[in-house]
Order: structure tokens, then C-alpha cells, then sequence
């Protein structure tokens, strides 16, 4: 390596020609200050062919009197001395370029002359060849580089983009190229946080030498970072067969080889310390021998950290062994375990865990919605034996030696207990907040911050409110056994800071989830992340468990508490003034729980609110409300058409005071299933999977009608709706197109939320049976027609030449049938003679002719009278009425009605809409 240091010495001095006689001209360049212009008289001469295009541009340059043209700018040497002049070439190698480089003269290149038309300045007055300015103000130190040529051939690029080259570190160098990734200047680099950047860095920077916004610090060029484990060969003892594979492809992504153990090509021997104490002696050991940390803080940092700290110590050496008898081997042995228990229990709030499997899904960590009420949770009573409770006082503490665990009471055991526990938790929010959060928001990183500032907050922004609580608790509970009495009051402690806990968990709570999948995807996603959470993983105060398994803790703290307040309660005597306290504690813990459940529930309602709007497209802007939250979705086909064609898939969005009723892309929904990138190159705009068709509040749903199962009608329902604008009742009839929901819940679903909008006690009341023939109600051959359908508009569009509106041609239509003379009904004219139009026929006009009609009237919740008085069957399975026969030619017309009490004796029906499968079909006669 001194070899290596003299020979960049020697080349960083004198691989450049000296600067020019005037040493103020060099010094002026590096610090990129501009000549003054005052009385400043330069030239620019251009040199060779391929750079006279240029003359346009140079004469636009501050401070340039005169632009000369020439091939080679030999015979304009000696007047070089004379006035400021710069001379301009576009090829910086080559006769031409060595020639002007020995004399001595100004060069600049084309860039240069670009750059300074572009910002307005003089050009500057460098000492050395300049083509560019991408390395301005960087200062480059070398190292690691045994062949001189190339180290000859970067200093020169170096200078000419306009950096400066050092010969040692200090710390005015802002860049270390490197060529090794050990050494003193690789080890000062990475500990003063310099970019240690590989020779391909240079490469890049002079390959875009002609781009004027290239330079050196740009973000794009972090890919030419030196990886961390260049030219290290890896090799791995200890870890399980998806941790090795893991290692092994980051060993590769991060620059390195990897090898079996005992290959004489490895460099590093990393060993799990947790399942590995003695390194075997048979086997051929590489010069470094480390644990894991050393490889996952490489990772973290990008860069080779220093093995030294991390070298791995063995327990104990065969040389050791045979001096030693077995009755002193087995005293030592018990003497050292003593103190690794002594010191992990002072040290850590966790007891020595076993090794937990890498490939534990720790997403089964999840936090059901009913988590803080199941007080069934049974506390981690191992954390109340984890650490020895320490006191701050002597006094206490020799109190503490001489009164024994039997002449304790039960009561002040349990209170201990209630204080250990909860320090045990105090310590593992106090290691969430300074090992994880604090590490993570340290300034000045080497290479950058390891995680985003949104990203930090999702995931830690939670917790110091909860910490800050609880450490007020913690004290609270000490100084009570402290200064312990039986009379000593522990609920007042929990209800003094039960209003704090109140506004603390809730935001953790709602947004945990959030968290966790924050978590994984910075996990998945950013190696650095990853790394840094395998290293926090392996220190003692994080007891072997991963972030998750820590953030965990809070959300069943409570319910540990509530259970240890249960147990005091039953050691504090009725006559103890704490006694109905503790009780009181309890129940406000409950309260907390029920109200982080509860906010939890209204929280997931909304935000999946936010994303059924988002789906929606032309979605009604009122559909969002801080009064209105989701309840169920159901997919659905039409069979009415009156929302849109029969057999269209459809789907209702239940919520609880209205009934959201879109249609369903199909196109958009499978090709999101099938690959996102497919749906963004079909679509520039991306297609939102639902279009807005209608939306029904909950109060103008008179009844749900269930449809009873038959051969030509399967798991079909229907709604009555009449809006308060409306004049006549619409039914809407669908057919279920889900496996997974029955009919019955969604019915059931839509009831209930029907009766609490409406302050009905029975939810019975809205519903009725019916049979598909009743209303026309079918499902048979639904998707043959359907299919039919829009074959036939595809065909009929084919060979459409016109385009004349539907409406138009309806109307043309019944025009001309009306002036036919086939038409048989003359009742069709009105009494002044004039024929309307079959467009206009209003539906709840009666007419006398001798067509049936079916009326809705029977299945609606109508005013001045309720369907339990029915007296022709219940509301749940309406039945046919007879109305009284008329004077008609085709016989008697049938009418489904709701008698009331006093109900009309008029023969005359009541005005119903008629509705069916289409406008043209009719109910069928009941004889």
C-alpha cells in the first residue's frame, strides 16, 4: 500500500503540466471565480474544422472582443502571452491538443463555451485543460489503483472537468476513488461520510462531458458508488438454508462471491454467534472471521465496515481445555454463565431467546378488530421475572433483602408485579424510539437516509404520546412501592393517566395495520431497510425479535394491565380504600378499549369509503359523509332493465342509510387481475372499475322483496323504491353473482339498516316473499339473452348508416302504426280525436282495455295503513287478492292489493306503475 500511496503522490503532483506564470489565474479557477471585468480584454481562437461553428456562440461570451479561426493555433502561440486568450478544441487528444497542452496556452472545449454563453460569465482563467465544468468544486482523492496509466488517465480527466485531485485525505475532499475497499484512506472516507465512488464514476462523467446540466453530485450517478464487498469472497457458517440463500444472493448484488467453507478463496467467514460458539479448527480459516452484523451493517451502510469490531471470539480454545481440570472447568463454566444472565438481566428487559426463525411469517402479528376487548389475553408473566426491580434508594434496596417473598403480602406481590411488567414495557417502547427511530433519523448518514421522512412518520409517529404516558405511569407505580402501605392507592394511578392513554392508543391502533405494511414494503423494498433491521435484530436490548414483534406490545398492553387489576382485586380486602378504585380502574380501562374498537371501526370504514370512490367513476360527490359508513358489497346481475340492459353485471355498495348501485367493467377488473402494466398501456388515462348508476337512499326503499327459488328464477330480489319527487313506485330485480354471499345476509343487511333509517322495531316489516311469476321475475336463460343482445346491437351498428336518435324512431314508430289501417283499437285516440304517440303513454294511467296489469301497491309500506294488518297474509308472503270482476269482454282482471281496514269498495284499482322485464311484457292472468 505504500508502494501503491507514492506512486499516486508522484502522479497527482506532476501528471498535469504546471500552471500557467501568473499563479493567481490557477487559485482564482478552483475557488470558480470569474475574471473581473473590468477592462478585461479577451480572444477566443477556435481550432480545427469541427469547431468554426462555434463563432456564432463565442462572440456571444461576455468580455470576447475578437473570434480567430485556425487549424491548429501554432503560429498564435507567442501573441497567447500578450492578451487573454483561449484556445478552443474539441478533441482533447491527438498532435494538435499535446502540442497547444506543452505550450502553455489556455484550452478550453466546446462545453466551456456553451456554458458560459448560458450563465452569463467571463470565461475562466484556468491553468489546466478544461473541457467541461461537471466536477466543479469537487476535490478527488485516489486510492487502491496499482496500474499507473490509468491512474495517470483519470487525474487528467479529473482536471479536465474541472475538479482537483489531493494526494491524501482530508477535509476538503469531497470524493474518494477507489479501487479497494480497505486501507486508511477507504476506512477515513467511510467514517467522515465521503461518497466512496468507483473509477466507472469518472467514465460516466466524461462520456456526458457535452451535456451542460451533468455533474458530478447528480443522483443518478449513486449507481457507481464502490459496492461494499468488492473483491471479497464470502463464506457462511451457521444459518439456516433460506437465511444462507438470502446472504448469498445480497453477497452478490452488493459486489461479492461467495464460497463453501472452507474454500481457500474466501476472504470472510461469516458466523451466526447464536448457533455457532467454537469455530471448527480442522477446516481451513480466511483472514477474517466475523459475525453477521458485519455483514448486514455493510449492507446498511454501503460501504466494507471495519472488521475489527466485529470479529468473531471464540468461547473457548482446545489449548485451554487440556490445561484445565474438569473441576475448575465446570467453576468457570458456572461463574461465566452467572454473569451473562446478571448482565442480559440488567442489561435487556428480554430474557435470552432462542434463535427465531427467519422465515416466521410475522404477519400473522395482526390485530383483530375485538383485540383490546378479548381481556381473555393472558399477560407475559415471563417479563415480570425478566429484570430485577431496581430501586433508586439504598435504603429500599436492603429493605428489600431482608424482607423475604413469604412475609410480602399477596397484594404488594402483585403490585410488584403490575411495576415490573410495566417497565418491561417502558424499556420496549424506550428501544422502538432510540434503537429503531433515533438510528434512523440521524443526520448525515453515510450514503443518505435510510428511510423516507413519510415513511418514518407512518411508522413511528404513533408511539412517543404512548411512551410519554406510560413513563408517568411507571413512576407513579414506583414511587408507590417505594413508599409502600396496603392503604396506598394503585387505581388512582391508572385513573390519573387514563385520559392520556385515551387520546394516546387510539391513532396507534386505528392506523397499526398501515404500519405493518409500511414496514414490509420498505422491507421488500429498500436493502438498506432490511439490513439495518437485521442488525437492530441481533443487538441484546431487542431480545432476538424483528420491529413487528415489538410494535406488537402496545396494542395488548391493556389487556395485560386489566388482567393484573383483576388479580390485585382479589388481594385487596373489602375494607380497603383502593378497592372500589381498582374496580373503577377497570371499568375505565374497558371504556378505553370499547373506544379504541370502536374509533378503530369508524376509521376502516372511511378509508374504505375513500377507495369505493375512488373505484366509482362519476360518482355522486354527496355519497361521501362523516354520517355514512360502508357495510357490505354484493355483486349482482340486472334483470329488470330499468338501470340498465338485462343481464348487465352490476354491483351494490350497501351503506348504512343508502344503497350505492353501479355497474361493473368487466374489461377494467380483468385486466387489473391479470397485469396493471397491461391496463396503463391500454388506456392512457387508467379506467376506474365501476361507473355510478343510481344511488337509493335508504328512505325511499318501501319494501325488499325476497323471490321464492324455482327452476326459472335462482337466488333473485327485488327493491320497491319511490322517491319523494316521484309520482309512482319502480322495482329494480336482480340475481346474486357471488358464492361466497348468500341472499339471505344481504337481504337481512339491507333490512336492518332500513329499519334503523326508518325507527321500525321489526326488521320483518320490509320484507316480503314473492313468487317470480308474480312480477315477471325470471332468470332463465339470462345470459344466452344477454349475450344475444349485445351481438345484435354489435350487428345492427354495422350496418346502421344513419344515426337517428331512439327516441326520434320510437316516435316515428308509433306514429306510423297509429296511422295504419291495421290498427284495431280506436280507444288508442283521445276524445278530441287526436292519436297519441306510443312514446307517451303515461304508466299510471288506467285504460280500459282487457289487458291484465300487475301494481306494486301490494308489496310497498303504504301511508294510513301497515302491512302486518294485512289481512291476506303476512308481510313476509304476500298472496293474491281478488278484485271484483268487470264488465269486460276478456273476462276478470286480477290486481295485487293491501287491504286495509277501511279499504275502498271502488271497482275502480288504484294507480300503480306497471312494471316487468321490459316495457312491452305484461303479468301473467290468474284465473
Amino acid at each position: 500500500m505504500d508502494k501503491i500511496s507514492e506512486k499516486e503522490s508522484k502522479l497527482c503532483e506532476g501528471s498535469s503540466l504546471s500552471p500557467m506564470k501568473t499563479p493567481e489565474r490557477s487559485s482564482q479557477f478552483e475557488n470558480d471565480e470569474s475574471s473581473s471585468e473590468e477592462d478585461l480584454i479577451s480572444k477566443v481562437v477556435l481550432v480545427g474544422e469541427e469547431t468554426y461553428s462555434l463563432e456564432p456562440v463565442a462572440r456571444k461570451v461576455p468580455s470576447v472582443v475578437e473570434v480567430l479561426l485556425t487549424e491548429n493555433g501554432l503560429e498564435l502561440v507567442k501573441d497567447a502571452s500578450e492578451c487573454e486568450m483561449s484556445f478552443v478544441v474539441a478533441n482533447f487528444e491527438g498532435d494538435v491538443f499535446d502540442k497547444l497542452r506543452r505550450a502553455q496556452v489556455r484550452i478550453v472545449g466546446p462545453t466551456v463555451v456553451h456554458k458560459c454563453v448560458a450563465e452569463q460569465i467571463n470565461l475562466p482563467l484556468n491553468g489546466r485543460p478544461l473541457y467541461c465544468m461537471s466536477m466543479r468544486k469537487q476535490i478527488v482523492c485516489f486510492t487502491g489503483f496499482r496500474d499507473v496509466t490509468k491512474l495517470k488517465w483519470l487525474v487528467d480527466h479529473v482536471h479536465y472537468m474541472g475538479g482537483s485531485v489531493r494526494k491524501d485525505e482530508g477535509m476538503r475532499v469531497t470524493h474518494m476513488v477507489a479501487n479497494i475497499t480497505h486501507g486508511t484512506k477507504y476506512r477515513y472516507a467511510v467514517n467522515m461520510g465521503k461518497p466512496i465512488m468507483s473509477e466507472d464514476w469518472v467514465d460516466r462523467l466524461w462520456a456526458d462531458r457535452d451535456n451542460l446540466d451533468s455533474h458530478a453530485t447528480d443522483s443518478d450517478l449513486s449507481v457507481y458508488r464502490m459496492k461494499p464487498f468488492y473483491e471479497c469472497c464470502l463464506s457462511f457458517l451457521g444459518f439456516t438454508e433460506t437465511e444462507q440463500k438470502h446472504m448469498e444472493d445480497l453477497t452478490l448484488e452488493n459486489g461479492g462471491r461467495f464460497a463453501e467453507f472452507g474454500n481457500q478463496d474466501t476472504t470472510h467467514l461469516v458466523i451466526d454467534d447464536q448457533n455457532v460458539k467454537e469455530v471448527p479448527q480442522d477446516a481451513e480459516l480466511p483472514p477474517y472471521i466475523v459475525r453477521s452484523e458485519w455483514f448486514w451493517g455493510c449492507i446498511q451502510m454501503a460501504a466494507r465496515a471495519d472488521e475489527q469490531i466485529y470479529t468473531f471470539e471464540k468461547l473457548s480454545t482446545p489449548a485451554r481445555i487440556n490445561r484445565m481440570s474438569n473441576h475448575t472447568l465446570a467453576k468457570t463454566r458456572k461463574r461465566k454463565r452467572i454473569q451473562e444472565l446478571a448482565a442480559e438481566t440488567e442489561s435487556s428487559p428480554f430474557m435470552a431467546y432462542k434463535r427465531r426463525s427467519s422465515s416466521t411469517d410475522t404477519s400473522t402479528t395482526s390485530m383483530s378488530p375485538n383485540s383490546f376487548l378479548d381481556v381473555t389475553y393472558t399477560p407475559d408473566k415471563s417479563d415480570g421475572h425478566l429484570a430485577e426491580l431496581k430501586l433508586e434508594t439504598n435504603k429500599e434496596q436492603s429493605s428489600e433483602k431482608k424482607l423475604t417473598p413469604s412475609k410480602m403480602s399477596k397484594r404488594r406481590m402483585v403490585t410488584m408485579e403490575l411495576l415490573q411488567t410495566e417497565q418491561n414495557y417502558v424499556a420496549i417502547l424506550h428501544t422502538i424510539l432510540n434503537t429503531f427511530k433515533a438510528q434512523i433519523e440521524k443526520p448525515d448518514q453515510y450514503n443518505g437516509a435510510i428511510l423516507a421522512q413519510q415513511d418514518i412518520k407512518i411508522i413511528f409517529g404513533n408511539i412517543p404520546p404512548i411512551h410519554e404516558a406510560h413513563c408517568k405511569l411507571r413512576d407513579s407505580l414506583a414511587f408507590l412501592v417505594e413508599h409502600w402501605s396496603e392503604t396506598n392507592s394503585v387505581g388512582d394511578c391508572i385513573l390519573n393517566r387514563a385520559e392520556e392513554l385515551m387520546k394516546a392508543y387510539p391513532p396507534f391502533v386505528n392506523f397499526f395495520e398501515n404500519t405493518k405494511e409500511t414496514i414490509q414494503k420498505c422491507d421488500a423494498m429498500n436493502p438498506r431497510f432490511h439490513a439495518f433491521l437485521k442488525l437492530c435484530m441481533s443487538k441484546p436490548e431487542c431480545g432476538r425479535q424483528t420491529l413487528q414483534e415489538l410494535l406488537i406490545r402496545p396494542v395488548q398492553r391493556l389487556p395485560s394491565v386489566v388482567l393484573l387489576l383483576q388479580d390485585l382485586v382479589k388481594r385487596t380486602d373489602a375494607s380497603n380504600p383502593d378497592k372500589p378504585k381498582l374496580e373503577l380502574a377497570i371499568e375505565k380501562l374497558k371504556d378505553i378499549m370499547n373506544h379504541i374498537n370502536e374509533d378503530k371501526r369508524k376509521t376502516e370504514s372511511q378509508v374504505v369509503m375513500f377507495d369505493i370512490v375512488n373505484d366509482i367513476d362519476s360518482c355522486p360527490a354527496t355519497l361521501l359523509s362523516s354520517n355514512r359508513h360502508f357495510v357490505m358489497k354484493a355483486d349482482v346481475m340486472e334483470l329488470s332493465g330499468n338501470l340498465s340492459s338485462r343481464g348487465d353485471p352490476l354491483t351494490l355498495f350497501v351503506f348504512s342509510d343508502s344503497v350505492e348501485i353501479c355497474k361493473r367493467r368487466m374489461k377494467v377488473l380483468n385486466s387489473t387481475l391479470r397485469s396493471p402494466a397491461l391496463q396503463l398501456s391500454q388506456h392512457k388515462t387508467p379506467q376506474k372499475a365501476y361507473k355510478h348508476l343510481e344511488i337509493l337512499p335508504m328512505s325511499s326503499i318501501r319494501r325488499v322483496l325476497d323471490v321464492e327459488e324455482a327452476d326459472d328464477c335462482r337466488l333473485a330480489f327485488g327493491l320497491i323504491c319511490r322517491d319523494s319527487s316521484q309520482a309512482s313506485e319502480s322495482l329494480f330485480s336482480f340475481t346474486l353473482a357471488m358464492e361466497d354471499l348468500s341472499k339471505e345476509d344481504l337481504l337481512t343487511t339491507i333490512c336492518k339498516n332500513l329499519a334503523i333509517v326508518l325507527c321500525r322495531p321489526d326488521i320483518g316489516t320490509f320484507l316480503a316473499q314473492v313468487s317470480g311469476e308474480e312480477l315477471n321475475i325470471t332468470t332463465k336463460d339470462l345470459h344466452k339473452s344477454h349475450k344475444a343482445t349485445k351481438f345484435s346491437r354489435r350487428v345492427s351498428r354495422a350496418f346502421s348508416f344513419n344515426k337517428t336518435p331512439r327516441k326520434l324512431t320510437r316516435a316515428i314508430s308509433g306514429m306510423v302504426h297509429g296511422l295504419s289501417p291495421f290498427g284495431r283499437d280506436p280507444r288508442q285516440f283521445d276524445k278530441g280525436g287526436v292519436r297519441k304517440l306510443a312514446s307517451t303513454f303515461d304508466l299510471t294511467e288506467l285504460h280500459e282495455d282487457d289487458s291484465d296489469t300487475v301494481s306494486l301497491g301490494a308489496f310497498s309500506l303504504q301511508e294510513g295503513g301497515s302491512p302486518m294488518g294485512s289481512i291476506l297474509g303476512s308481510p313476509q308472503h304476500l298472496v293474491v287478492a281478488p278484485t271484483p270482476t268487470t264488465a269486460s269482454s276478456s273476462g276478470s282482471s286480477t290486481m295485487f292489493v293491501t287491504p286495509t281496514k277501511s279499504a275502498p269498495k271502488s271497482k275502480t284499482p288504484s294507480k300503480w306503475s306497471t312494471i316487468g322485464p321490459s316495457s312491452a311484457s305484461k303479468a301473467k292472468k290468474y284465473l
